[in-house]
């Protein structure tokens, strides 16, 4: 008798540990993997112009080109590529600010431009698809400066020194 108690006494115990060490697993919460970057991925986007309108008319272009990094991982899971939202993000962006006096662009705050279109492109996308966006090259053409035949910005060259090309004397004149 007491061989058959001590029998039902140990298949009792195995039943309720495997029961409790079964109730604390699935009763636990289960911690979300930290997210790692698995790499960062870099594409550039193509150059675009934005034009510049006063009163109807073209003054100019600002002419932008574009580097965003993206995490590889997020970047297979999507259904589409973020290069399209990004771009309209950049050319709406630019556009609500392109007025004539854009050619001072020592004024425009490209972190905060940047950063405002890397949050609005996530928003869109409806994940955290773009890490960073980097201005690659940001201009400004003046139509009519470029009409008249003048230097295009950016044309000339820097000497080494840094220090600003002097223009070619007119013929006949001394230095």
């Amino acid at each position: 008798m007491k061989l058959i108690l001590v029998g039902i006494w140990a298949v009792a115990v195995t039943l309720g540990t495997s029961y409790a060490v079964a109730s604390f697993k699935m009763g636990g919460e289960a911690e979300e993997p930290e997210r790692r970057l698995e790499g960062l991925q870099y594409a550039s986007l193509p150059t675009m112009s934005v034009p510049v309108l006063q009163d109807g008319k073209v003054q100019g272009y600002v002419v932008v080109r574009m580097v965003y990094t993206a995490d590889s991982a997020v970047l297979r899971t999507l259904a589409s590529e973020p290069d399209p939202f990004i771009s309209d993000e950049v050319f709406r962006a630019l556009y609500g600010r392109a007025e004539t006096a854009f050619g001072r662009l020592v004024r425009l705050d490209l972190g905060e431009l940047a950063d405002t279109i890397r949050k609005r492109v996530n928003e869109r996308m409806g994940d955290e698809v773009v890490q960073d966006l980097l201005v690659d090259g940001l201009n400004y053409i003046d139509i009519a400066t470029a009409s008249k035949g003048g230097p295009m910005p950016g044309a000339g060259e820097l000497p080494a020194s840094g220090a600003a090309t002097r223009e070619p004397a007119a013929a006949g004149s001394e230095r």
